[in-house]
């Protein structure tokens, strides 16, 4: 006799395969209906993997770049867009650096893609899609610009910042870490040509705009609503973006537009993928460009100051300060075009990018006349040097000896950057260093791998050199050969791009021809003193050799 089965698994067994069927098929449906709600409840798709965009821009078009990511939200399904503002110029050096910034990237101008490559990031478009424009203007108070004669006729840059203008007080954004301040140097060389102006009245009118040229913040505007222009001047060069923003806010001293009447390059703001973007990510970002420059996102920049990258304008206040009209972008030149503008700007306004090796080897011990050390002496004529400098001059210090750090000769105490926000640091640094005792001197090791950084790092604009400041001859037998190192040097020469090496020398223990033979390879100058007090004459001597305009070079 067989059990009974329990009354659910009888009932069951009685049931139609159809009617099994159907109970299978309504069991399954409802368990769909359920995850179906579990994904509508969190309103995104199934997704296998989820992208994270990453995309870093200028501060100025940040913002709007964001907005565009909000409104195109859910146009990429299983991709969210990560917007991060940062400075243009710390971009270009981290990805110099090798250091995985983002999948895309949008700075003011293209000025920015190639400054990336020249300093080695070779893998970086030098060209991207412009997804909105700015024309540069030079910003001027109202004061000024109705005694020039407006609103009844147009502002010129040839009265303004031409080499016949007169009674202006015109203020430059660096040109080497600003291309507003490109554009206008640009103008210049334009209105020089256009009259047939001597190179002597270029340089005489560059001069003029170098003593109240100014670094803003990387992250900052030049012009600060209720506020006076910076340094106190009546014009400055900025992007017609910028004097909206500022007129906008500010409550009283607005600023008039000069438009200029010569080809004057715009900002960009080029949109490039980045080398580090690979597989979805880099699809992502090359399907978010589509977003950038859609009809909606055109009506986002364009409220937000910037105009279409056509030249169509941005929406504008009533008013006769900005030209509302559309305008026709003008790119940027060529490389060498710039490179070569940039360069006799710094030749006329002395602002330098040094890297400077301090020796701590353990004859840096010995005393000198007028009591302390070499080393010592040689920490003042650092200071002093620095304080011939601009502030907008960069310079960074290394200590060497050998084995300063592991095996390694050569030791960083403070990086290369803008003397007017480090002074502070500087002066620590240099009253934190000290001899190492028994410490060789790594000169050939220590030399070469500053100079290898400072050419990865040249900047245009910039007086680009490496500073020695030793006593001996190299005493590393485990370095690199002379003649290696040598051959090395000869390698690393750019004509374009000069890159001199600069000795200065104290104490009888140097051998001056071993350091001639090094600096001449490179284009650089040795000085050798005996006396401590005469290094701040040689700072003068070295600077004024190398900062100098034909015909007044004495080299």
């Amino acid at each position: 006799m067989v059990a009974d089965r329990p009354a659910p698994a009888r009932a069951l067994s009685r049931r139609s395969p159809v009617v099994l069927l159907s109970a299978a098929l309504a069991l399954l449906l409802a368990g769909w209906a359920v995850v179906t709600y579990v994904r509508a409840d969190r309103g995104t798709p199934a997704c296998v993997e989820q992208v994270r965009l990453r995309v870093v821009a200028a501060p100025v078009i940040a913002p709007a770049v964001d907005r565009v990511a909000r409104a195109n939200a859910g146009s990429q399904p299983c991709v969210s867009v990560e917007v991060q503002a940062r400075p243009s110029a710390t971009v270009a050096r981290e990805l110099a650096d090798g250091v995985d910034v983002a999948d895309a990237w949008l700075p003011e101008s293209t000025f920015w893609l190639r400054r990336a490559r020249a300093v080695g990031a070779f893998e970086v478009p030098g060209q991207g899609t412009s997804v909105a424009s700015t024309p540069v203007v030079l910003a001027v108070t109202e004061r000024v610009a109705r005694r020039s004669g407006w609103p009844a006729k147009p502002l010129t840059w040839a009265s303004l910042i031409g080499t016949k203008a007169r009674g202006v007080q015109v203020g430059l954004p660096d040109p080497a870490a600003d291309p507003a301040g490109v554009g206008a140097l640009l103008g210049v060389r334009v209105l020089a040509d256009d009259n047939r102006d001597s190179a002597a009245t270029v340089a005489a009118t560059l001069r003029r705009l170098a003593e109240r040229t100014f670094s803003p913040a990387e992250d900052a505007s030049p012009l600060t609503p209720g506020r006076d222009l910076p340094g106190r001047v009546d014009v400055v060069a900025a992007s017609e973006q910028a004097v909206l923003e500022h007129n906008a806010l500010a409550g009283s001293g607005k600023l008039v537009a000069a438009y200029p009447e010569i080809a004057v390059p715009w900002l960009d703001l080029p949109y490039v993928v980045l080398p580090s973007a690979q597989g979805r990510a880099r699809d992502a970002a090359a399907n978010f460009l589509a977003g950038l420059l859609s009809a909606g996102s055109r009506d986002i920049f364009t409220g937000h100051g910037f105009r279409t990258p056509s030249g169509f304008p941005p929406a504008m206040p009533t008013d006769d300060r900005l030209r509302t009209e559309e305008r026709r972008p003008v790119p940027l030149p060529a490389e060498e075009t710039v490179t070569d503008v940039l360069t006799g700007w710094s030749g006329v306004q002395r602002s330098a990018r040094i890297l400077t090796l301090l020796d701590v080897s353990g004859s840096m011990a010995a005393q000198v006349p007028g009591g302390g050390t070499r080393l010592d002496a040689t920490v003042r004529a650092a200071q002093e040097g620095a304080a011939l400098l601009l502030d907008n001059s960069e310079l960074g210090i290394w200590v060497f000896a050998t084995k300063v750090d592991g095996d390694r000769d050569y030791r960083e105490i403070l990086p290369v950057g803008p003397l007017g926000v480090q002074r502070k640091r500087l002066a620590e640094e240099l009253a934190a260093v000290r001899v190492k005792p028994q410490g060789g001197t790594g000169l050939y090791d220590s030399t070469l791998a500053a100079y290898r950084d400072a050419r990865r790092n040249w900047t245009p604009g910039r007086i680009n050199l490496v500073l020695v400041m030793t006593d001996g001859r190299n005493e590393d037998d485990d370095s690199i050969g002379r003649a290696a190192f040598l051959a090395e040097l000869e390698r690393l020469q750019e004509p374009r791009r000069p890159l001199p090496i600069i000795f200065i020398g104290l104490g009888g223990d140097i051998d001056p021809e071993e350091l001639k033979a090094i600096a001449k390879v490179t284009g650089g100058r040795v000085f050798v003193t005996e006396q401590p007090g005469g290094m701040r004459r040689i700072f003068f001597s070295a600077l004024a050799d190398l900062s100098c305009l034909p015909p007044e070079c004495r080299r």
